[in-house]
């Protein structure tokens, strides 16, 4: 069934183009990510070569997770690649050289799940001198990569699951946003910054020296599992421009974290650290953990230009004015799973944490539902 389909598949995308010109062309998309090991393989260089012509603004290549077949780069040569605005290449080789030609005018280029090397990246970087928007998902050869400085227009930049990418190291001076999952080592000239990471991934205290951020100033931060969150302190240090500063505590039912003793001489303190610019702060799905009070304890005494700290003990659904469940109670069962936590959690707020909250800073505590958690269920 599977094999006739793709033969299907073949002849009708193979008659379509052997009928056309490929002049006038704009867009082609090529989905193959259904097909198994399907012919039409044998036939992607020929239709690329009618459709690839100059005047093509969009490209998209969805290959099979089979095999990594090759993407033919000649056909961008010879400037037939030169209109195209948007490359998207997806379970493939790409292996441009220098031969490739000029994209001149590439705006976005989002590779996922293709096999291309550091060095193979940046050669292709260098034809691409308009890219504005890069994305690489799941690519597992690159271990090394730079952004070179030309890239004057580069001002977006996603890099997620490339797990073997050891050094990053950015001189484009115009990327206000980087998407980044796994904390990179050498990232420059940023505005904002979203991190996702898994707590095993992690090693705050050698990824960050003082001052690696100098422009950054909106960060975002998603960490999966149990974590010293205090270790945070020394990226905050990183950041001296930095104003908002968003952190998501994502668990499992069996995560543990260490609890906060009831003696608050034990709190971790550290000298040295002023937060002179943070306004806003947020902290979602907040635990009654040690390190997460000790973390907002800190940017509580060390940020003077604070005005607002969010503890969202739920997990941003609810409303913060008048605690009522955003959705419909059965969904929202399904969701908060740790309901005692959560309660653990407003305890610690008000015992460790609501006293050491400046007048001029205003404290927003997101509590369960009343309707959905009352009292009776949480004891």
């Amino acid at each position: 069934m599977g094999k006739s389909r793709d033969r299907c598949f073949t002849c009708t995308v193979n008659d379509i183009l052997k009928k056309h010109s490929g002049i006038g062309v704009k867009t082609f998309e090529l989905d193959f990510s259904r097909c198994c090991k399907p012919k039409a393989y044998e036939y992607l260089y020929r239709w690329l070569q009618i459709v690839v012509t100059p005047g093509i603004e969009k490209l998209t290549l969805e290959m099979s997770g089979d095999e990594a077949i090759n993407f033919p780069c000649p056909v961008l040569s010879d400037g037939n690649g030169s209109s195209i605005q948007y490359l998207h290449l997806g379970r493939c080789a790409f292996r441009p050289t220098d031969s490739l030609g000029c994209l001149r005018n590439l705006t976005e280029l989002h590779l996922d799940w293709v096999r291309i090397t550091g060095d193979e990246l940046g050669c292709l970087l260098s034809s691409c001198v308009a890219l504005e928007r890069l994305k690489l998902t799941r690519c597992p050869e690159i271990t090394y990569m730079k952004i070179p400085s030309w890239l004057q227009r580069l001002s977006y930049l996603q890099v997620l699951e490339c797990h073997r990418l050891r050094i990053l190291r950015n001189e484009a001076p115009n990327i206000y946003s980087f998407h980044f999952k796994e904390l990179p080592y050498s990232v420059l000239n940023l505005e904002t910054l979203r991190i996702c990471s898994r707590n095993e991934l992690v090693n705050t205290t050698m990824a960050f020296t003082p001052s690696k951020f100098l422009h950054l100033k909106h960060v975002g931060i998603c960490i999966i599992g149990a974590y010293d969150y205090f270790s945070l302190v020394s990226f905050l240090d990183a950041a001296p421009l930095l104003e908002t500063f968003d952190l998501r505590v994502v668990t499992f039912k069996q995560t543990i974290g260490e609890l906060i003793s009831n003696n608050p001489s034990q709190l971790q303190r550290v000298a040295g650290y002023h937060h002179d610019k943070l306004q806003r702060v947020k902290i979602s799905r907040f635990y009654s953990w040690k390190s997460l009070v000790e973390l907002t304890c800190h940017i509580l005494e060390n940020s003077s230009s604070l005005q607002r700290l969010t503890l969202d003990t739920t997990d941003d659904r609810f409303d913060a004015a008048t605690s009522k469940c955003s959705y419909n109670r059965l969904d929202k069962y399904s969701f908060l799973d740790k309901p005692m936590e959560a309660h653990k959690a407003v305890l610690a707020i008000r015992k460790h944490i609501k006293g050491k909250v400046p007048s001029t800073v205003q404290l927003d505590v997101v509590e369960p539902c009343r309707r959905c958690y009352p009292i009776r269920h949480l004891s």
